[in-house]
């Protein structure tokens, strides 16, 4: 019996992931999940609440590893003295993307599912909440080393992280190898610290 239960939900998982990625969550359908898994909506209810939850099996988990990833990168970058900062700026953010994409890429289905199917689930707002983070930090720091702040406004800083992170996660949505993907961050970060570097030097 306990053999045959972890087999149906081994299969439910199995089928919600395909009709996920396949169909992203709003045009998803409970029902098809349960015909592809060989069972009935009524199986996958007793499992999971909802649709959402059975969505945030695959994402949350992963959501909150690269949060708090980042947000301990952006901590302990703010830790150091204003000149280890400007010192280390570049290399500790190509080190931080580097180490993350790694685990991204560990976990490709699940932050495809993340990035480009959950439009109509609390973490579409993902991105943003990532853009939020930097933008924040980016301000603290040119506090900190005295930048003309009166340059650059707050709304500019925000929309320059959320464009970061939204070509950050092309390599998602274009499904690039790894390798590929490091290449683009490379690029992704000469670019970024091109521009950067007008405000914060």
């Amino acid at each position: 019996m306990a053999l045959w239960v972890e087999e149906a939900t081994e299969n439910i998982l199995k089928a919600a992931k395909e009709e996920f990625i396949e169909q992203g969550f709003i045009n998803a359908s409970l029902r098809t999940i349960a015909v592809k898994a060989n069972t009935s909506p009524r199986s996958i209810y007793t499992r999971f609440s909802n649709k959402e939850e059975l969505f945030s099996y695959f994402v949350e988990p992963h959501k909150e590893y690269f949060l708090n990833k980042f947000k301990e990168y952006l901590n302990r970058f703010d830790s150091q003295s204003v000149d280890e900062q400007a010192s280390s700026r570049k290399d500790e953010s190509r080190h931080c993307l580097y180490e993350i994409t790694e685990y991204v890429y560990a976990n490709f289905d699940e932050f495809y599912l993340l990035i480009c199917c959950s439009e109509g689930t609390k973490y579409e707002n993902f991105i943003e909440e990532l853009a939020y983070m930097e933008a924040t930090y980016t301000i603290k720091y040119m506090q900190d080393t005295q930048v003309k702040e009166m340059d650059i406004d707050h709304d500019f800083i925000h929309i320059m992280s959320r464009s970061f992170f939204d070509g950050y996660f092309e390599i998602i949505r274009h499904r690039y190898n790894l390798k590929k993907a490091k290449d683009f961050i490379d690029r992704l970060l000469i670019f970024s610290e091109g521009g950067w570097s007008q405000f914060l030097e």
